[in-house]
């Protein structure tokens, strides 16, 4: 797979390498490096392989260590895919370098070879020499991930689809008029075809197979047998170059191709010759290919593999600078004369109408790292798949996948992945079907098909209230976590909504923000598995209603209930009510009580604290009952003991005996703003010396409450005469004594401050 990745490398630690090996050249075995230099800048590195081991194992027995010597011929061994002699010589050069390069290519080898176990110790060693190198360091505390990785699987099921007889084949795409394309290098097409010198093979052509038109049998004379005998699966549409051609792609509505090649010239840097690939891009129009310019093709750089979404983002891997920085180049004196980038993955966007590119975007650390990504695939459902030699993968190259939601991307796991390069994948999200390329068997690239399990569920919201009634019309929100994407949907008549699509071990989140009828509900839902699932919100009344009931424990009700409301807003009400009545209230805003102070005569005073009522009461009023307990005995105000003597007005002993109690009361309750004092008469006498005589009475208490210390403005007596009798004995009834006397009395009021009082039981919002 190497020779595939090459040219997309930076070439100038290689350059820099020969130079040096020209000087060391002219002090020994000089005709050998200097061939051996020139196979090696030339890509034969299968060729150079024998001259850098045979300088080498001179080198070992010399008593000074030529490290470039056999850092030339690690990188022979590992260029032509020869990892175990890339090992073994990795063996003898890592110890004795402080190049953390060197350490890294015996990493990559030891990887090929499919002995991960070998990795960390082989790290320990590593950090020995060069203690301080990121590179090493990050390999170092990735180890759990690599080990993961490892043992990492999924549910892919792969067969191989395609394999060359002779050469190399990779890179398939679905060809939109049946079968695939790809690139294959064993095909001489044409005269002008030659041998790729690194090789040996031919320059890789783009090649087209159909499976089914494969197993067609053809006679001799017909014209698909000469077809198929002639071109040998060349993908005629397409007119090659002189250098490599292909992977191709295009974008979904096959209106676009992307070609990876070659530039066709070659270049000259310090006598050094290589190659850059170059993005060619079409315009597709039935069987003609119109050229579209990408600008951001450059002989100094590599630009390749790209793949275009639906929105016209093209995504495509490049070492230009502004990539992740793979090595520093240093010279003797070890001051830095060079930057090789790793190649990374980038992104533009073509704008169809004026038919400019935008700026190239390095899509960051959470898609690249310091090693090369490649072959950037885009699906789609927006998921990016590329293949890197970072990420802790598992051997050469590993496919990951990218969410592009900032998150790291997520290894694909065996059997996909290998020990080996593993690359080129495309996938068709809705079927799971795909290709993908992998030299995992002596380390020839094959095509390999495989399927997926397509993870299809979908989610339903059903929003009730809390009687199990739909609520329709309303509004739900739906958050994707992990990519932060909402969307709004709208509950139908009962209180359904339409399905929506979720992503595999994507979490939710689904809000209803409630109305003022209605509270609102939250559920989190995470899509681990395939199939229909619902997700059931249910709302409250958000406004209810609480509804305090009072009641005494004594039977003689001198007075009504008073009650002071601390509001949650710091106000301050004060109402009363009966004995058994009930004070109601709205439970939101300004409205919301915290506590109510409780007074009434002849009773404990008694506060009772709102409890804090969490969301999920399905009544429209909340009761609460309260019964004041009855003071000691000797606290006991009976204003029935306040009595006068038949036409008398003055205060019996008995009568001022209750009234110091009263004062006691007063005194024990400053929030009881005033009391008012009513004097009563029996029917006998006339009513107007009745009246006169029932105000006297009242006078008597009020001076006598005053003379105790009550400010006159909590006081007020007034006389009523025969106005307001308990009983039937009005003027010319006969009547006992005993009843008469029930008419001689004087009543206790206890007045609020603005004389609210509450109707019995009304279910209403009390301001």
């Amino acid at each position: 797979m190497q020779f595939k990745v090459l040219d997309i490398f930076n070439m100038k630690r290689i350059i820099t390498a020969f130079a040096c090996l020209v000087v060391l050249g002219v002090q020994a075995q000089k005709n050998r490096a200097e061939y051996a230099a020139k196979l090696s800048s030339e890509y034969r590195y299968a060729e150079a392989l024998p001259v850098w081991e045979e300088l080498s194992t001179l080198a070992l027995k010399k008593p000074l260590f030529n490290k470039v010597i056999l850092q030339r011929t690690v990188e022979a061994a590992y260029m032509s895919e020869a990892y175990s002699k890339a090992v073994y010589w990795s063996q003898k050069l890592a110890p004795k370098s402080n190049d953390q390069q060197d350490w890294i290519m015996y990493i990559k080898a030891i990887k090929y070879m499919n002995k991960p176990g070998r990795v960390s110790g082989i790290l320990d060693s590593a950090l020995v020499v060069c203690k301080k190198d990121d590179q090493l360091i990050a390999l170092k505390e990735g180890i759990a991930d690599f080990e993961f990785n490892l043992s990492d699987s999924s549910e892919y099921n792969i067969r191989k689809y395609h394999e060359s007889e002779r050469g190399e084949v990779y890179g398939a795409f679905p060809y939109s008029k049946g079968g695939i394309l790809f690139v294959s290098n064993e095909y001489n097409h044409s005269a002008i075809n030659r041998n790729y010198p690194r090789t040996g093979q031919f320059y890789s052509d783009i090649a087209v197979f159909d499976s089914v038109e494969a197993t067609k049998k053809y006679k001799f004379y017909q014209k698909q047998f000469w077809i198929d005998f002639i071109y040998k699966n060349q993908w005629r549409d397409y007119d090659r170059t002189r250098a490599h051609d292909g992977p191709v792609s295009f974008n979904a509505a096959n209106t676009m191709m992307f070609v990876t090649s070659n530039y066709n010239e070659k270049d000259k840097e310090d006598s050094i010759k290589f190659r850059r690939l170059r993005q060619l891009v079409y315009y597709v129009d039935g069987d003609a290919l119109t050229p579209v310019e990408f600008p951001f093709n450059s002989i100094q750089f590599a630009t390749g593999h790209a793949t275009m979404d639906a929105m016209g983002t093209v995504y495509f891997a490049s070492d230009r600078p502004g990539s992740m920085i793979k090595s520093l180049v240093r010279d003797s004196n070890e001051r830095i004369v060079d930057t090789i980038y790793s190649s990374d993955v980038w992104k533009t966007t073509f704008d169809f109408d004026t038919e400019e590119w935008s700026n190239p975007v390095n899509l960051g650390d959470k898609v690249n790292t310091t090693e090369d990504e490649l072959f950037p695939f885009i699906s789609t459902w927006g998921n990016l798949y590329f293949s890197s030699y970072g990420w802790n993968s598992i051997g050469g190259l590993d496919v990951f996948v990218s969410e592009m939601d900032g998150m790291e991307p997520t290894h694909i796991g065996a059997p996909l992945n290998s020990a080996a390069d593993d690359f080129s994948y495309y996938v068709d999200e809705e079927t799971g079907k795909g290709y993908f390329s992998s030299n995992r068997e002596k380390f020839v690239d094959k095509i390999y098909a495989f399927n997926k399990p397509v993870f299809k569920a979908d989610l339903k919201v059903n929003l009730a209230d809390c009687k199990g009634k739909g609520i329709k019309a309303q509004k739900i929100m739906i958050t994707d976590l992990k990519t932060n994407k909402a969307m709004e949907i709208v509950t139908d008549d009962k209180g359904q909504s339409e399905e929506f699509d979720l992503v595999r071990n994507h979490e939710y989140q689904i809000i209803y923000n409630g109305t003022s009828t209605f509270t609102p509900d939250t559920a989190m839902f995470k899509a681990t598995d395939p199939g229909s699932a619902m997700v059931n919100l249910t709302s409250y009344f958000k406004q209810y209603f609480n509804k305090l009931t009072v009641t005494k424990d004594v039977t003689e009700d001198l007075s009504e209930i008073l009650l002071d409301v601390y509001k949650k807003d710091g106000k301050v009400i004060q109402m009363k009510i009966a004995s058994g009545g009930s004070y109601v209230w709205n439970s939101q805003g300004v409205n919301a009580v915290d506590s109510i102070l409780m007074t009434s005569v002849n009773c404990e005073k008694q506060t009772f604290a709102v409890p804090v009522i969490k969301t999920g009461n399905c009544v429209d009023t909340i009761p609460y009952n309260v019964a004041l307990k009855s003071v000691s005995e000797e606290n006991f105000l009976r204003l029935e003991y306040v009595l006068y003597n038949f036409d008398k007005s003055f205060l019996r002993p008995e009568g001022k005996a209750e009234l110091d109690k009263l004062v006691n009361f007063l005194n024990s309750n400053p929030n009881v703003m005033r009391v008012e004092l009513e004097s009563h008469t029996d029917s006998r006498g006339s009513d107007r010396y009745n009246l006169k005589l029932s105000q006297s009475r009242a006078r008597s208490c009020y001076v006598y409450l005053i003379s105790k210390g009550i400010s006159k403005n909590r006081i007020k007596a007034k006389g009523f005469g025969e106005t307001k009798l308990k009983n039937e004995c009005s003027n010319g009834v006969y009547c006992t004594k005993e009843k008469h006397q029930a008419n001689r009395r004087t009543e206790l009021i206890l007045v609020t401050k603005d004389n609210v009082v509450l109707d019995n039981n009304k279910l209403e919002d009390r301001q």
